[in-house]
């Protein structure tokens, strides 16, 4: 039965995205406005002289239609001849390439707007075409099909997102256009259930065309690596811009991306680069290859995240920076109480575009990892951590009551109990507070988030310090395990670790542990060179403990450990006088520092290894 009171019409549907904006707004924010501002001027004089019409502009996205298909195509084909024109002149990493994609098909009209599968048709096409380029319908494609100053290459039938049958797109070539491999058209599908069946089979129907960013396009080179690629699909997820128009909102952007790089490590056939060295380039202009070569890996997430009231707009696409390919991009707009299943759907999709294969340890992660549907004790978690991040007390102690109210309105939210846990062992660890009480506390809370989410490794990462710490060995190594099974791509998991082995008379084991973490996190915090370094004066390697600690004091000349134990490598190796000027430092940092207060603080399971630290320290000339 067709409904008489909507008026509908049989039209050319034009619709042109910017491809990689939300990185060109990452490099010139007010130079990308300018152009991008330049650019929608000409194309929408241009549709209206061509005949067409200008639906609507949303951020740099363009809805328009036509009565000719033809037209239509003559206007996308001058549209992009002279944008590509334009771009001769700015600089490669900052033009502005749109996208294009044409369909014919019925809409609906309603207030000067356009509705319904042909105008999803036509968005979807945009997001097919190449940078620069133009994609268009089988439907566009017979109208069309004997123009002499193009060619068309059939990509065969794509599946459209929210469209139950698979549409035949081509893309249009201009007689000028360098051509652009397509990677085959190969469709992957990710298996199981880490993600939502839908989403399976949106990354199954095939949004795997890769495409070659257009002329000028720099790629990152493995000899120029600082760092040689894993054997395996690696990737580094920088912070997503926030392009809300409120700074406050920041806490919230960094949270995605946190979340999004969690749960990527949670899969073991990826390499993922932890949130502590992609972080160094928030708010940095910085090339894709740049990136990748500096974090030695060949795959770059990058995007924006623009909320408002409670909707939520993310913009996100994957990018393979050997060679400049965009192997996967997507824009959302959701409820803001949908960024949980939109995460799931970003992971989602990554593992698809890399074709990695999920075990069941994967599956069984995914499946069993729980999180909270309260958005604003999420909220207030995020907010928790914002102020924890700050590195003052003042800020530190504040953030308790978040992660109290997170667990007030959400009694079932395992990631604010493992927070205030964390708070707990913090207070004691960094701030000095009463040990014994703290770290019974943080026991309480992790073991609470660890009952809640069992998948969880961050629960287990503080349980298994804090009790290290209260003399509970046996029950540390066991959460220690248990947090590495959990996440074994997380560095500061693998640290965590570490830190353990190395104090519980398992120092080779501990090298091994810190050499991954650090690959893991290239920018890794420098108190890792601490543990490194004194794991190497347990094992009696000096010639290795002496370089590291030195670098450490390169990063960090005020951490006190570095030159305590600096001070015992030397003494181990024989140097008395190296070691008695490394102790003098000590006493200069730290002038209380005695060796009873060290004795408190190491936490060594062993007593050799206690007094073999001890033996050391006292030739370097440290106080009893």
């Amino acid at each position: 039965m067709v409904d008489a009171d909507l008026e509908r019409k049989l039209t050319a549907i034009f619709y042109a995205d910017v491809a990689g904006y939300s990185r060109l707004t990452g490099l010139d924010e007010a130079g990308t406005h300018r152009r991008l501002s330049r650019d929608l001027d000409y194309m929408t004089s241009t549709i209206e002289s061509a005949g067409g019409r200008v639906v609507h502009l949303a951020g740099d996205a363009v809805l328009a239609d036509f009565g000719s298909v033809v037209r239509a195509l003559d206007c996308a084909i001058q549209i992009q001849d002279e944008l590509q024109a334009r771009n001769a002149e700015v600089e490669a990493d900052r033009r502005l390439a749109f996208r294009i994609g044409i369909n014919l098909g019925e809409v609906i009209v309603d207030r000067n707007e356009i509705y319904g599968d042909g105008v999803n048709v036509a968005a979807r096409l945009e997001s097919l075409a190449p940078p620069g380029g133009i994609c268009i319908s089988a439907s566009v494609h017979d109208q069309v099909h004997d123009r002499t100053d193009v060619t068309y290459e059939d990509m065969g039938e794509q599946s459209v997102k929210n469209i139950e049958r698979p549409v035949r797109c081509y893309r249009v070539r201009r007689a000028d256009e360098a051509a652009i491999p397509t990677g085959g058209g190969r469709s992957r599908r990710l298996a199981g259930g880490l993600v939502a069946a839908a989403l399976v089979l949106a990354l199954a129907a095939g949004a795997a065309w890769w495409w070659r960013q257009g002329p000028g396009t720099d790629t990152a080179s493995e000899t120029r690596m600082a760092l040689p690629l894993p054997d395996k699909p690696s990737i580094a997820v920088l912070p997503f811009a926030n392009i809300s128009g409120d700074p406050k909102d920041a806490y919230f952007v960094d949270g995605m991306t946190d979340d999004l790089i969690t749960d990527l490590s949670r899969i073991s056939g990826l390499f993922v680069i932890a949130r502590n060295s992609v972080f160094t380039y928030k708010g940095r202009a910085v090339k894709i290859q740049q990136v990748a070569e500096e974090l030695g890996v060949r795959y770059v997430l990058e995007g924006s995240l623009r909320k408002a009231g409670d909707q939520v707009r993310i913009n996100a696409q994957l990018i393979d920076a050997m060679s400049g390919t965009h192997l996967w991009a997507e824009r959302y707009d959701r409820k803001l109480d949908d960024i949980f299943q939109l995460q799931d759907e970003v992971v989602g999709k990554i593992v698809a575009a890399l074709a990695v294969e999920l075990t069941a340890a994967d599956l069984a992660r995914g499946n069993a990892r729980k999180g909270t549907d309260d958005m604003v004790a999420y909220d207030k978690m995020l907010r928790g951590l914002e102020l924890r991040s700050r590195f003052k007390w003042k800020d530190f102690a504040a953030s308790r009551a978040l992660f109290r109210d997170a667990i007030k309105r959400d009694p079932g939210f395992a990631r604010a109990y493992t927070e205030l846990g964390n708070f707990h062992y913090q207070s004691w660890r960094i701030w000095g507070e009463p040990k014994q009480k703290n770290l019974e506390k943080a026991v309480v809370f992790a073991e609470q988030a660890a009952a809640l989410d069992p998948s969880g490794a961050h629960s287990q990462v503080v349980m298994a310090l804090a009790q290290k710490f209260l003399g509970k060995h046996r029950e540390a190594e066991a959460a220690a395990q248990k947090a590495v099974a959990l996440n074994p791509m997380h560095a500061g998991t693998l640290a965590a670790l570490a830190d353990y082995l190395r104090l519980s008379g398992e120092p080779k084991e501990a090298i091994e542990l810190l050499q991954k973490a650090m690959r893991l996190d290239p920018y890794f915090p420098a108190w890792y060179l601490a543990w490194l370094g004194h794991a190497y004066f347990m094992t009696g390697q000096y010639d290795k403990a002496i370089p590291t600690l030195r670098r450490g004091i390169e990063r960090d000349a005020s951490y006190v450990a570095f030159h305590l134990f600096l001070a015992a490598s030397y003494a181990g190796k024989g140097d008395e006088a190296a070691a008695k000027k490394a102790g003098a430092e000590v006493l200069k940092l730290a002038p209380g520092f005695t060796l009873a207060r060290y004795k408190n603080f190491i936490g060594h399971k062993d007593k050799a290894d206690l007094e073999r630290d001890l033996k050391a320290l006292r030739i370097a000339g440290l106080p009893e």
